[in-house]
């Protein structure tokens, strides 16, 4: 059969047809050949690693702007949304329906990324399934594994659902080129609609998906369903335009030099956010990549090669046209996260290199290589807490219930996220504040490419109180400041005493 032909066959299979047709009888039959059985054990590794680990890390301050919300009515979810958010709506709106049902707890949130993400692996297997059987396992295996990835699988924001609907965009791209009927190419235009209304930046890998179809089936062809995406895109202007406007979402990305944001996305891709010995990690991962694409260069045969030249492409333009726009400061919000599409199309150059017909062994060591890396960084990220987020939960399960009104200083944005864990909390913005308690919290702090620095601890108090007691461990500290009577210090002070101009009051009554 040929390749093209087969994967429709399990695309359709994967589809979940009814239980009497014959497509079902295929459905059996595939999940019990050797690709099926490999597939679903990826994506019930996938999925055990995203679940159990679900709840291991806090919320933290991204997540906490998406749970506050997402609680609030249907309306005033939407309504907010161009002041709270920086991405198109489609996100909320599902989890918004989700946590309906589950709850609006913090694994209520999550939990919809993590099956969002499990999903994921399927369907980067039919992704390089167009190559073969062999790279279609492998693109499943580096999606399961990939930290970045299941980094985003367990949090509670858009990008996870952005991977997923580029992913499926991208299969039907594939079968559009192969087989260029109007099912393959609604498809294509469906999925590409529910990225770009996922995270604007799903626009940058519909682009060359549409210029490479455009150039190879002709206008007259293409036109209605690119034109389908490109007018979801126009409609999407406004919110964009509105979002952009308040600069505090999006303003903080120039504040990181380019260079320094390019090579955030590359260890992003390689090795996740953050993890141990991240350099190390990134480095190995890097050779290993480097022996996937110089095996695609010398092993590949002609069908693997056009697959991989346009997957190449793909990727390519997508991460050039937002690093194009950065570098001649038009419009500059290139970050890693925001890039993530293109992880899509790189995985699977990578699966053709470690898994095409004449990579033998070679690409099977690359391929354990570049599974293992990605293993070893999940295990040690969820063995080692300062690696992981910023740990608000345990700062706020460090204090005790507040028995009168209490003041706390923490870093700047620090009031979002603490007040998923302390309730009645209230940023205090001007003036004096009136307690009989202070309390000082500080994180560690995140360096790239070093080890995370440990939470300092303020031990001067404010005047009029005496320090009462202090808990530090690897994640954050927190020191407890008391007064015999109700005391007036200003925020100032407490912002001197804190060494940061922008730490954040808030009261908790």
């Amino acid at each position: 059969m040929h390749p093209a032909a087969a994967a429709d066959a399990e695309s359709a299979a994967l589809a979940g047809p009814g239980a009497g047709s014959p497509a079902w009888r295929a459905v059996r039959a595939w999940l019990s050949s050797p690709a099926g059985l490999a597939v679903l054990a990826l994506t019930l590794l996938a999925a055990a690693l995203r679940f159990a680990t679900l709840g291991v890390q806090s919320i933290w301050l991204d997540e906490s702007a998406t749970m506050i919300l997402v609680r609030h009515s249907f309306g005033g979810m939407l309504s907010h949304l161009a002041g709270s958010e920086s991405a198109p709506p489609l996100y909320y709106v599902l989890v918004w329906i989700w946590t309906r049902i589950l709850g609006t707890g913090p694994l209520g949130f999550r939990s919809f990324s993590a099956l969002i993400g499990t999903l994921t692996v399927p369907v980067m297997y039919l992704a390089g399934r167009r190559a073969s059987v062999r790279v279609g396992v492998w693109a499943a295996a580096l999606a399961a594994l990939s930290p970045a990835l299941y980094f985003y699988s367990q949090e509670a924001r858009c990008y996870g659902l952005l991977v997923l609907f580029s992913a499926i965009a991208f299969v039907a791209w594939q079968r559009a080129l192969d087989r260029p009927r109007g099912r393959e190419l609604a498809m294509w235009s469906i999925a590409s609609v529910l990225a770009v209304l996922t995270h604007y930046f799903a626009a940058f890998l519909f682009i060359p998906e549409a210029l490479i179809l455009l150039r190879r089936l002709g206008l007259r062809r293409v036109l209605a369903p690119a034109g389908a995406v490109v007018a979801v895109g126009i409609a999407l202007i406004p919110l964009a335009l509105s979002q952009i406007g308040n600069g505090s979402k999006v303003g903080w990305i120039e504040e990181t030099p380019l260079g320094s944001r390019v090579a955030e996305t590359v260890k992003l891709f390689l090795v996740g956010v953050y993890g141990p010995l991240e350099i190390v990690s990134a480095a190995l991962a890097g050779l290993a990549t480097a022996g996937a694409l110089v095996l695609v260069i010398r092993r590949a045969d002609r069908r693997e090669r056009r697959l991989a030249r346009d997957a190449a492409l793909a990727g390519g333009v997508a991460i050039a046209i937002p690093l194009l726009l950065a570098a001649t400061h038009l419009l500059d919000v290139f970050d890693g996260r925001n890039m993530l599409a293109a992880w899509i199309p790189a995985a699977v150059l990578v699966a053709i290199g470690v898994g095409g017909a004449r990579s033998g062994r070679a690409g099977a060591a690359v391929g354990a290589c570049v599974c293992a890396i990605s293993l070893a960084v999940i295990a040690g990220i969820n063995a080692i807490p300062s690696y992981q987020r910023d740990n608000w939960r345990g700062a706020a399960h460090a204090l005790p219930p507040a028995i009168t009104a209490r003041a706390i200083v923490s870093g700047h944005y620090s009031s979002l996220p603490l007040s998923i864990y302390l309730p009645r909390l209230h940023a205090f913005s001007e003036g004096a504040v009136r307690t009989r308690e202070i309390d000082f919290i500080t994180l560690r702090t995140r360096r790239t490419g070093a080890a995370p620095e440990p939470p300092s601890v303020q031990r001067k108090a404010p005047p009029g109180f005496r320090l009462a007691t202090v808990r530090r461990t690897e994640t954050y500290a927190v020191s407890r400041f008391l007064a015999r009577r109700e005391q007036a210090v200003s925020l100032g002070v407490l912002r001197k005493l804190a060494g940061d101009p922008e730490a954040e009051v808030s009261l908790q009554r």
